[in-house]
């Protein structure tokens, strides 16, 4: 009888030790108000065109709200496309997410730029083997350079430069 309690004691610690992880992972900001579809732009896989951007560089990041390389990154990426306003365009590729996880996590870090939730075909078609993943084209649509998994504000800087 005491092993079935110490047992029992022990499942509920590790149950309860799992929720605190994946509440950790993706959790949200209780100190910022939700921010609703309305607020983010959202383009069909279909409908989305690096052709589209042509004129000014393009800054494409491939991403999940869940994925904590990008939820690291993402305090950068607000900064850099901030302050690139008016000289690139900016459009973010949700991979394996859904949309009102995008919305927070779009709505967490103040990124404003267009999203597209995938459908796996961008990430096939670019050759996305995991997020997150930045690719930076120049203004005639063509990839200039690409950062696999998380970077800095130095990074993503460096990167943009290529376009030029």
């Amino acid at each position: 009888m005491h092993t079935k309690r110490v047992w029992l004691l022990l499942m509920l610690l590790v149950a309860a030790g799992a929720a605190t992880a994946l509440g950790a992972c993706g959790g949200s900001d209780s100190s910022s108000s939700p921010a609703s579809s309305a607020d983010v732009e959202f383009v069909s896989p279909g409908d989305f065109s690096v052709a589209d951007y042509a004129g000014k560089p393009l800054v494409v990041n491939y991403f999940g709200s869940w994925c904590g390389p990008c939820n690291a990154e993402a305090p950068d990426l607000s900064t850099f496309a901030e302050a690139q306003s008016g000289t690139a365009a900016f459009a973010g590729v949700a991979v394996n997410d859904n949309e009102s996880d995008v919305v927070d996590f779009m709505s967490k870090y103040g990124l404003s730029y267009p999203v597209v939730l995938d459908d796996n075909s961008l990430s096939a078609a670019n050759g996305i083997n995991g997020v997150p993943t930045t690719i930076f084209y120049d203004a005639s649509g063509q990839e200039v350079d690409r950062i696999v998994g998380a970077a800095s504000l130095d990074q993503f800087s460096t990167s943009l430069a290529k376009t030029q």
